[in-house]
């Protein structure tokens, strides 16, 4: 019997077609608690890992270089904070985790820091980030005082400092043991297990200590989302979870191999999840009329907004049947643009980009789809999925009531969470009793344990950083082979 896969569902904002389906109430997720703690329960009745939660800062505003056609469209339009909603849905549900994209371009890791240790504390555990370094032009004009977007490779390089700098807040500044809470001695931490981290890097001088003690994870669930090189070995030496997409499960392979070669990773400890869009119906014809249905309903200029904003560029200037002259880089998101001019046979004008841009889906009976998503287990070695929904709650009441059941029956889907009302971590991983990283992470030994002086656990830091220097140069120097 295999072992249960990953199931994650997104939840966002209105999409750019969905919301205009009669029966839809997605525009309700992001003003309306109601129907956001009702997407988190039905999640949690069909035994879904975690919520997926997607986010953007700013508008996509490359198309037609404004923000007229997103909020036309309803494209990224409009949001709320993922962390402040996951507070909430925390107190109505049990078990179901929550994974929250968070940007390191305009935030101070300080500040993040306490924000995100204490979605751990107050969740219990159930938290993971999504981390992104964001690409969205308009996020120089909102948040960087209009200053120019840094390019692709700076962001990642602050990203890198970003995420060194929450390993020494959250695990290196506060032992294990330090909150004592001696109240017969007036002693609420121990202050000889609280140290200052004194970083200071390219992008951030940080003093510390955290303002926060110790959470249930110590560290939230570590996912990342980056396909271009770049992306591929930042998340080989960190990530526990990855998002990957369809054009990119190639990939899946290569990760594991610069994960292991340059930082001594169990490869199988990384996981790996696609989107899946689904169409589900209880016969293949109603899955049809429904795929249908929506297909009439499609925003190509919607499309477009979509497309400018995670490429950066901007094709309002074309009519509908031009030739679209790609260029060959990008500062925005460089796998998309890649995957898109993979297929320049296939697609060469404006309209061609348009339809191509929102055809991830797959329509089709529960048994079908559970084919699919067998046949991809199988071929690229996927630990999960992140459902897409197109219509809410429909498309989620049907991954529920149809999908699931027949995943469990090939053992494909769990029927009870590994741990009840346990950390996202242990759950995810099917492992009860790991809550914290596993023993391979390059971070495991940034942990500052129970007892060990401060003395000691510095001298054991120098080394560590030394060896973290030592396989970034390594990686550094290879070619992703994909």
């Amino acid at each position: 019997m295999p072992n249960p896969l990953i199931l994650s569902v997104a939840t966002k904002a209105t999409s750019t077609t969905g919301w205009r389906s009669p029966n839809d109430e997605s525009r309700f997720l992001p003003n309306d608690i109601n129907a956001l703690i009702k997407f988190a329960q039905t999640a949690e009745r069909g035994k879904f890992h975690n919520l997926f939660f997607i986010d953007h800062l700013s508008w996509f505003d490359v198309y037609g270089d404004s923000h007229e056609a997103s909020a036309r469209s309803g494209a990224n339009a409009t949001r709320v904070d993922p962390l402040i909603t996951i507070s909430a849905l925390a107190t109505h549900t049990e078990n179901i985790g929550f994974v929250a994209t968070a940007s390191t371009v305009s935030e101070h890791p300080y500040h993040f820091a306490r924000r995100i240790a204490s979605l751990d504390l107050l969740t219990k555990g159930r938290v993971g980030w999504n981390i992104v370094g964001s690409y969205i032009p308009s996020i120089g004009k909102n948040l960087l005082n209009g200053e120019p977007f840094p390019d692709h490779d700076d962001r990642y390089s602050k990203t890198e400092e970003y995420l060194d700098s929450l390993y020494e807040l959250l695990l290196s500044s506060w032992r294990d043991d330090a909150v004592v809470y001696d109240k017969q001695n007036g002693i609420f931490a121990d202050p000889d297990a609280i140290r200052e981290i004194n970083h200071e890097g390219r992008f951030f001088k940080i003093k510390g200590p955290a303002i926060t003690e110790p959470t249930p994870q110590r560290f939230p669930l570590i996912a990342q989302a980056g396909n271009s090189e770049r992306g591929v070995k930042f998340a080989a030496e960190n990530a526990e979870l990855i998002y990957i997409g369809y054009d990119s499960l190639p990939k899946i392979k290569e990760i594991r191999r610069l994960a292991s070669e340059h930082f001594n990773r169990d490869p199988q400890n990384i996981k790996f999840i696609t989107g899946i869009s689904p169409v589900l119906g209880r016969t293949h014809e109603e899955a049809q009329a429904k795929y249908e249905a929506f297909k009439e309903k499609v925003d190509l200029e919607g499309n477009l907004v979509l497309f400018g904003g995670v490429t950066g560029i901007d094709l309002s200037g074309y009519d509908w049947d031009d030739d679209v002259d790609l260029p060959d880089k990008t500062n925005g998101i460089k796998s998309a643009l890649e995957n898109i001019k993979n297929k320049r046979q296939k697609i060469q004008t404006k309209r061609d980009i348009a339809n191509r841009h929102w055809a991830n889906f797959h329509y089709g009976t529960a048994k079908e789809l559970a084919d699919e998503i067998e046949r991809l287990h199988k071929e690229f070695g996927i630990d999960g999925v992140n459902f897409s929904l197109n219509n809410f709650p429909e498309s989620l009441d049907d991954l529920v009531d149809l999908l699931i059941p027949e995943l469990q029956h090939r053992g494909l889907a769990q029927t009870e969470y590994a741990v009840e009302g346990g950390t996202l971590r242990e759950n995810l991983n099917n492992n009860p009793g790991q809550t914290f990283l596993s023993g391979d992470h390059p971070a495991y030994n940034l942990r500052w344990r129970s007892g060990v002086s401060q003395k000691q656990f510095e001298a054991e830091l120098e080394l560590y950083n030394k060896l973290k220097e030592e396989r970034r140069r390594g990686i550094a120097n290879d070619t992703v082979r994909v």
